[in-house]
């Protein structure tokens, strides 16, 4: 019923994302889970000092029969989950409400998807909450050589190459899509199903419901289907042509640094593109290279050309290459035919928020409003890419979750959104021992030092500047090119090659004749250095290049990058620090 509420903090939130151009809401599961009693659950009323350990042992005292749980565990997968609606034990209630639900999200001007979990479900056998062994024993699910079930997904993996546990999948699918109008299904662990169920998912979705339903996933490749072993996978690398997204992990790391999983010092030394690889290494970095800085940049690079095989650039070693052809940890910087086929993220729901990220790897004396520019670098690097751009709630308010990297059963009190703007739940106690407490040691001095913590004025500065963000994508289709031709024919790389300054990102566009281009030419600069810096690009001399009306409106929440400027005579642009810029060409100017 919250989503109905439309005069809420959270509504007004949802809505002014809509206006700026944000498309859609994807929820976590709100199918049946197991892990939340429906009826009687308890929410803990937790305090303590801002690294205090009190406040997570009372979380986790509770956090099996409190109200919380992501949800990535199934009970019944096409039954709304009832702890979400205002009665329960009347199951009328919680479908009206879920519709009601989808209903006053469309109103608002939002498609609505929903997180899927057909890969596996919370139990199996005879345990209260098994449901498949109850009704064919032993079938649903993927054994092992011994007969055992598999459980590289965390739980029980089922099987989607058995016919029934595809057509299952297929008709719950159609259920959410056809009745209650869901828009998008967001796969857990799309990996481990076959592409050709999910390919026969996608089709028979369109004809059930009469519309393109939008299919993106987890394409990761692992456990006893990992290449291919036992079918050709729904993985990233496999999906080629196929119209399904995948996530894309290259830019998630090259922005953030790292890897997912990263603990102990590795956590605070290896530094990303964002947040001071190199032009400001923090004291536990070392053998940070101007080289390696560039080849952040070049996997960037291919994110923001959509991560099409074919698209062709200079690298920073100044060879001439296609994306398929470089390396990066054994993926390649291009892996899709077609821009629908990559969802680039820099934060989810799944790990350390970006804020979190950046306390661990930004020098301690980065001031707030510095943490508040990176936070915004990294969207716009986002915002800018070809392919699908997928934001996580709370990534324009700053969110933290008290350094917490794995949420999904901390309860209310490290999860929580505040949409007056107030406060970003920094701060309030070190997080769940259960993932946390080996960098507990590297939390604590970070949780209650003083630059850290932002401001409600941060907050608001942070959320009015993602909104400018969504406005410049929303205003020009050359942001969203339609297909693999269309980004090789109109977009470009400058400042690239071993001369590069290697901490400003350039792309340009050509949007001479194409359909809702709305310029003639459109170039994106981001500067993520400290410093600001002037870029001579002689290509450009010339070019009556001015900056994008979101910049120059009176409420542009971005001063700093509203005082960016261009020579055309000497093709000079003067970048402020820590900014994204774009410049445009409108047509009556190029006439």
């Amino acid at each position: 019923g919250a989503f109905a509420e439309v005069n809420s903090n959270g509504m007004r939130h949802l809505t002014a994302l809509a206006a700026a151009g944000l498309t859609d809401v994807h929820l976590l599961p709100v199918f049946d889970i197991a892990s939340v009693n429906e009826k009687s659950c308890v929410t803990p009323a937790p305090s303590g000092a801002p690294d205090s350990d009190s406040q997570q042992a009372t979380v986790a005292a509770t956090a099996a029969s409190d109200c919380f749980n992501w949800g990535y565990d199934p009970y019944h997968f096409t039954t709304p989950e009832g702890s979400y609606s205002s009665n329960a034990a009347d199951p009328l209630a919680r479908v009206l409400e879920f519709r009601r639900m989808v209903q006053s999200l469309n109103a608002a001007g939002l498609r609505v998807g929903m997180d899927v979990v057909y890969n596996h479900t919370t139990s199996s056998g005879q345990a209260a909450s098994s449901v498949l062994d109850k009704v064919v024993p032993g079938y649903y699910y993927r054994l092992n050589a011994s007969g055992g079930i598999e459980r590289s997904t965390c739980c029980e993996n089922t099987a989607a190459e058995n016919l029934m546990m595809a057509k299952l999948m297929i008709d719950s699918a159609i259920t959410w899509t056809r009745d209650y109008r869901i828009s998008s299904l967001r796969f857990d662990i799309m990996g481990h199903h076959p592409r050709s169920v999910i390919e026969a998912l996608k089709a028979r979705v369109k004809v059930a419901t009469g519309r393109e339903v939008q299919i993106l996933g987890e394409g990761w490749n692992f456990g006893e289907v990992a290449n291919g072993a036992r079918f050709v996978q729904a993985e990233m690398l496999s999906l080629n042509g196929s119209g399904i997204g995948s996530f894309n992990p290259l830019i998630r790391d090259a922005v953030r640094g790292g890897g997912c999983c990263d603990t102990g010092t590795g956590l605070v030394a290896n530094q990303g593109y964002v947040n001071g690889f190199f032009y400001d290494a923090n004291p536990s970095a070392s053998g940070q290279s101007r080289g390696e800085l560039m080849w952040q940049a070049d996997r960037l690079k291919a994110t923001l050309a959509g991560s099409i095989r074919s698209f062709q650039m200079q690298t920073s070693w100044d060879a001439t290459l296609r994306l398929e052809q470089i390396d990066v940890g054994g993926i390649p910087a291009g892996w899709v035919l077609e821009p629908g086929e990559v969802v680039n993220y820099v934060e989810n729901h799944d790990n350390l928020t970006l804020f979190d990220n950046n306390v661990f790897k930004l020098p301690t004396t980065t001031s707030r409003e510095d943490r508040a520019r990176v936070q915004i670098l990294a969207a716009a690097i986002n915002s800018f890419s070809q392919g699908v751009a997928y934001f996580h709630a709370g990534v324009d308010t700053l969110r933290s979750k008290s350094l917490d990297k794995n949420s999904y059963d901390s309860g209310d009190w490290f999860n929580r959104l505040d949409w007056s703007y107030g406060d970003n739940n920094f701060g309030v106690g070190l997080p769940p021992a259960r993932d946390n407490a080996d960098n507990w040691n590297l939390a604590r001095p970070l949780l209650t030092h003083a630059l850290i913590k932002p401001t409600a004025a941060d907050i608001a500065w942070t959320r009015d500047a993602f909104r400018d963000l969504l406005k410049i994508r929303k205003s020009t289709t050359l942001l969203r090119l339609r297909t693999a031709a269309d980004i090789k024919a109109r977009l470009s790389f400058l400042n690239t090659g071993s001369a590069q300054e290697a901490t400003v990102l350039v792309g340009r566009l050509n949007g001479v004749g194409y359909p809702g281009a709305n310029f003639d030419e459109l170039v994106y600069l981001i500067n993520v250095d400290k410093t600001d810096k002037q870029l001579s690009l002689p290509t450009l001399a010339g070019h009556a290049l001015t900056l994008h009306p979101v910049h120059t409106a009176a409420a542009a929440a971005d001063k700093r990058a509203a005082g960016a400027s261009f020579n055309s005579a000497s093709g000079v642009f003067s970048l402020p620090a820590r900014s994204a810029v774009v410049f445009v060409v409108s047509p009556a100017a190029s006439n």
